[in-house]
């Protein structure tokens, strides 16, 4: 915010804010009065000493309530509400959101298990712990998804099996937001099903949070997190230990990570740096082919970017530079696992991929609403002994080579007038490889009270992986001709929040739900016919999708309880071809979880049952339906002081189920865990009682 040299229009007067994004447009360049401050709690926030001020945030928000309100009038410091880039486009409010409460009550431990409890996204497991997965929603593939860090697109490349190697730890996470591809093609990003994007250690608050935890087949994980006020920049530094011993022969894995986030906000601009590393190695049982149980893989990712966002007048810029590096070896006979490997075996698969990218994004208001423009430069590559074309000029063991850029154009308008909202976003493509593309995105939103409908319609492609189009494995073919794939997506959407008790603001119910279709033309799979061992990568002619997504959340303090239901049918012209993906897709999804308080302890149920369609293949060769499962957790939590003491089960009722070919998943998981979280200042008056007490 800035000081504001402009005349007002009007007075805007606000008893609550309902937090939308959209919201803050009834306040451009208006006046706003606030309907009632505590005189108590605004003299702690802005007249009282630092010390004061510490000491008001230990206190409960409820002990500050309950004092008596003087209903005097005060005037606060003259502002202007400057909206960033992201929230004057009105489609960058995300379809989903979990909270920073959500994650905290939540009984999962991996960035994967996470983004899987938001609605009508499918998360098809490889293997415990954060070690490998596929991500999609809306029965798309794991290739169609993005995954976005701080609003930074690093999806990989080569596959997206490895889209999820981001070097963060779910300690870090304050929240994680799930985008539909008409709300990405507002930011300028192109998602062919859409997109997630995990924003980490974003909030200006010293603190210190440690976090320990262990359990079934040998889990033991460790986290640190420290974030520190530096001068005018927040710095936050974390690293984060994972094992376990498998939950079946070949699955045991190891993997850390580091990362380190530096934010300088100003006047007029901001400062966001990141950096990252990860090293990831796990047996991999399975994985890609159930006739070959000895695999193993070995990943190291690093991680990189610089944004700054500056001010020119009532315009907002946006400039990023961001890359990646991803290392991958793959072996089909684990190393010392195996006494000995086929002749026809020539060794490991070997991939070195990279991504480095310039973007740059302005806005600047106009009438009732706001002008959009912005352009993307993206160039991937790889190295590889298999993946891409002969190159005897790199250095062992890497033989191949590809690599590609894409340049992007786009621009639209956000429109806002009274209880009308509307948008329109174009964006065209020119890739190196593939030559021009485009995509466009359209919306509009009505507003009726606590209600809001909107209509919105996108056109997205995809470019096909270099898996997709270079591979050769013992079972597999890829075709180096796919061309990329295209979809039309239409959506229709109704979400509203009521408050429920007048007594409690607190207790309200929010629903959601929303229907689409989308046409995709050219989808990319990999498929095999019933009879056959090969898999072949190839453009189906058409593949449909025709869905909805519901949501309900109900909060009566100290209950909480959501419901969300996710249905999906596609039509396909496959003939007797088996998928590889985009065939075996999630029919049915029900999700429900209940979060319970009372005294000081806390519970936390969930319960999942997911209808797959499509068959795997199993150990004699048969394709077996996927068919449903039903997977329930609990969790209860015992605050101590700082700390907090929890108990966990997963899959409590000891299911057999495979998610993804024939690899069968964790059955019943016991864990234990602490977690500790200090503000920097209790924690050097600890240190220093310590320190006293020992002398």
């Amino acid at each position: 915010m800035r000081k504001s040299t402009q005349q007002h229009t009007g007075v805007f007067r606000f008893r609550r804010f309902c937090r939308a994004k959209w919201a803050a447009y009834s306040s451009l360049h208006r006046e706003v009065t606030i309907g009632h401050l505590a005189t108590r709690v605004a003299d702690c926030s802005l007249a009282k000493g630092a010390a004061v001020v510490a000491l008001a945030i230990v206190l409960s928000e409820g002990a500050l309530m309950a004092q008596t309100d003087d209903r005097e009038t005060r005037t606060l410091p003259e502002v202007t509400v400057t909206l960033g880039t992201d929230s004057l486009v009105l489609e960058a409010e995300p379809a989903a959101v979990l909270t920073a409460d959500d994650i905290r009550q939540s009984s999962v431990h991996s960035i994967a298990d996470l983004v899987a409890l938001l609605p009508g996204v499918d998360f098809r497991v490889r293997g415990g712990g954060d070690v490998q997965g596929d991500l999609s929603m809306r029965g798309g593939t794991f290739d169609q998804m993005l995954v976005l860090l701080n609003g930074i697109n690093l999806t990989d490349a080569q596959t997206g099996h490895h889209s999820l190697d981001i070097p963060i730890d779910i300690t870090m996470v304050e929240r994680v937001e799930l985008f539909t591809p008409v709300q990405c093609m507002a930011r300028g990003i192109v998602a062919f099903c859409g997109a997630v994007n995990i924003v980490v250690c974003e909030q200006y608050r010293d603190r210190l949070l440690a976090e320990l935890n262990g359990g079934s087949y040998g889990i033991f994980n460790a986290s640190l997190l420290g974030t520190k006020a530096l001068g005018d920049w927040m710095v936050t530094a974390a690293a984060a230990l994972h094992r376990s011993d498998g939950y079946r022969p070949n699955t045991d894995y190891r993997h850390a990570s580091l990362f380190l986030q530096a934010l300088h906000h100003a006047e007029h601009g901001d400062w966001h740096l990141q950096l990252g590393g990860q090293t990831k190695d796990f047996g991999s049982a399975g994985f890609y082919s159930i006739a070959f149980p000895d695999q193993y893989e070995a990943t190291r990712t690093l991680t990189a970017s610089a944004t700054n966002i500056f001010r020119l007048s009532n315009a907002e810029i946006r400039l990023s530079a961001y890359g990646r590096l991803h290392r991958d070896r793959f072996e089909l006979f684990r190393d010392g696992y195996v006494d000995s490997v086929p002749a026809w075996y020539v060794g490991h698969n070997h991939h070195l991929s990279s991504l480095a990218g310039l973007s740059l994004r302005a806005t600047h208001p106009l009438g009732t609403g706001a002008l959009v423009a912005g352009a993307d430069l993206r160039r991937e590559g790889i190295w590889s002994n298999v993946l891409g074309t002969a190159d005897n000029t790199l250095p062992a063991p890497y033989t191949m080579d590809a690599d590609r850029t894409s340049t992007t154009l786009h621009g639209g308008y956000a429109y806002h007038r009274g209880t009308f909202d509307a948008q329109a976003v174009a964006l065209g493509l020119y890739n190196s490889c593939f030559g021009p593309d485009y995509g466009f995105a359209a919306s509009a939103r009505y507003h009726l009270s606590t209600f809001h409908f909107q209509l919105s319609t996108s056109r997205t492609y995809r470019l096909p992986t270099f898996t997709d189009l270079y591979y050769h494995g013992a079972n597999q073919t890829a075709n180096p001709s796919l061309a990329p794939e295209s979809s039309t997506n239409i959506e229709l959407k109704v979400e509203s929040e009521q408050v429920i008790s007048n007594g409690h603001p607190h207790s309200t119910l929010r629903f959601v739900f929303a229907t689409y279709y989308r046409a995709g033309r050219d989808i990319i799979d990999w498929v095999r016919r019933p009879e056959a061992e090969m898999w072949y990568s190839m453009n189906h002619t058409a593949v449909d999708a025709l869905g909805l997504d519901a949501l309900a959340d109900l909060r009566l303090s100290p209950l909480t309880v959501h419901l969300n239901y996710s249905f999906c049918h596609i039509t396909q012209d496959a003939g007797e071809w088996i998928s590889g993906s985009a065939l075996d897709y999630l029919r049915h999804q029900f999700r429900t979880s209940v979060d319970l308080s009372f005294a000081i302890i806390h519970i936390h149920l969930s319960a999942v049952y997911r209808y797959r369609e499509g068959r795997y293949v199993d150990a004699d060769g048969l394709a077996v339906p996927y068919g449903g499962v039903l997977l329930v957790d609990a969790r209860v939590a015992y605050p101590v002081g700082p700390a907090t003491l929890y108990l966990e089960g997963h899959n409590l009722l000891d299911t057999q189920w495979r998610d993804h070919g024939g690899a069968p998943q964790p059955g019943r998981t016991v864990m234990a865990g602490v977690r500790l979280e200090l503000r920097w200042v209790l924690f050097i008056h600890f240190l220093v009682i310590q320190t006293d007490r020992t002398r």
